[in-house]
């Protein structure tokens, strides 16, 4: 499912049934984004994406965290491509500092689950990717590593990627239906504008940030939610981006 970046979507990243989804948090009111956790190290392919127009208030931005997988592809969750109008890419590891913003020409929505991919309309080479695990399924066991961009606990500006360590807490299902890793906190957790952002598993990206588990997590360190798995749009994924 491809459109051009002015072909909007329609919109559907709201808060249902008491359960939110990590949607871009700019256009709502201030929230968190990584509960807890610490500055992550610097890294190029975590990237910052900045959403307007379409069905985004006028004045307002929805910002999402995403995940550079070749020198023209961002990989993302799909509703933060939902019903936006535009979208750019910043490559600074600071929120206060963002550098240039490089422009996306077109979004790609994955066939299953909440998955996404969003295409440069001017390459953007970069020293080294993220590197995905397109085969991996729900864990009931171990551990994995969140990153996100934004806000922190008690609405407190974030200045940085941040991360936090979180356990594997079983098979859930993402805010398409589609299958998803659930996770809870250990060193912190996601909340509100998280989207998007990558789940960690041996260095490589298993999933990406859709719901959680609660409407507003709050400070809550051990709080849990929901990462879209990419083994259910590995061929897709392969296909678009040629990966």
């Amino acid at each position: 499912m491809k459109k051009s970046i002015a072909a909007a979507f329609a919109a559907v990243a709201v808060v249902t049934a008491g359960v939110f989804v990590a949607a871009p948090a700019s256009a709502l009111p201030a929230s968190t984004k990584i509960v807890g956790g610490e500055k992550a190290p610097a890294t190029s392919w975590a990237v910052q994406l900045e959403a307007s127009g379409g069905s985004i208030p006028s004045g307002y931005v929805s910002n999402c965290t995403g995940e550079q997988i070749t020198a023209s592809w961002i990989l993302t969750a799909r509703h933060c491509i939902d019903g936006i109008g535009a979208m750019n890419v910043y490559h600074s590891n600071s929120t206060t500092n963002r550098g240039a913003a490089v422009a996306v020409d077109r979004v790609s929505a994955a066939p299953a689950g909440d998955v996404a991919l969003v295409h440069l309309r001017t390459a953007y080479a970069l020293s080294s990717y993220a590197q995905l695990d397109l085969t991996a399924t729900a864990k009931s066991s171990g551990t994995g590593t969140i990153e996100g961009y934004g806000l922190r606990a008690n609405a407190v500006q974030s200045d940085a990627l941040y991360q936090a360590s979180v356990s594997l807490t079983g098979a859930s299902t993402d805010a398409y239906s589609g299958r998803a890793q659930h996770v809870t906190g250990v060193t912190g957790a996601s909340n509100h504008g998280d989207s998007g952002g990558p789940l960690l598993v041996g260095g490589k990206v298993v999933a990406v940030c859709s719901t959680g588990d609660s409407a507003d997590p709050g400070a809550n360190t051990t709080a849990g939610s929901n990462y879209a798995l990419l083994s259910q749009a590995s061929a897709w994924i392969r296909s678009t981006a040629g990966v």
